[in-house]
């Protein structure tokens, strides 16, 4: 179910990799855009520096996570704009810098839009097809460059 939203994926995958490529340099040099209290995304893991086999083993619970807190999020976090905000900067609890957590607020618009124009499904579907896909990138980009 939600499997139509996934034709809105370029719109969710592009602008995030855009942002990684042309803004990440810029905004990680600035301390206070930069700060995260676990020194590190918890997604990746407190190994990431360690190379692939650091982030290896944090991925299938990461996926398994995925799976549950992306419907979560969509079916509590997308009814309205002040708990899109709220969910955004709770990503700063998971470890995530804070231009980073602000630079998911359009995101989580455009999934609360899908949310409102279709239904939670249709938003879940296309928040974790983001997801993957990014992981998907990441590792990708990890491995070969």
């Amino acid at each position: 179910m939600g499997a139509k939203a996934l034709a809105y994926l370029p719109l969710t995958v592009l602008p995030l990799l855009i942002f990684t490529i042309f803004a990440v340099n810029f905004l990680s040099e600035i301390p206070v855009l930069n700060a995260s209290w676990l020194g590190y995304n918890i997604a990746i893991g407190p190994f990431g520096d360690q190379g692939l086999f650091g982030i290896l083993p944090f991925l299938p619970p990461l996926v398994y996570m995925l799976i549950h807190v992306n419907y979560f999020e969509e079916l509590y976090f997308r009814k309205d704009v002040k708990r899109v905000i709220i969910w955004g900067l709770l990503h700063i609890a998971m470890g995530v810098a804070i231009y980073v957590a602000i630079a998911l607020l359009p995101l989580g618009f455009f999934y609360k839009f899908i949310r409102d124009k279709y239904d939670v499904n249709h938003a879940y579907a296309l928040h974790f097809a983001t997801n993957l896909a990014l992981i998907m990138v990441s590792l990708t980009a990890y491995v070969f460059l």
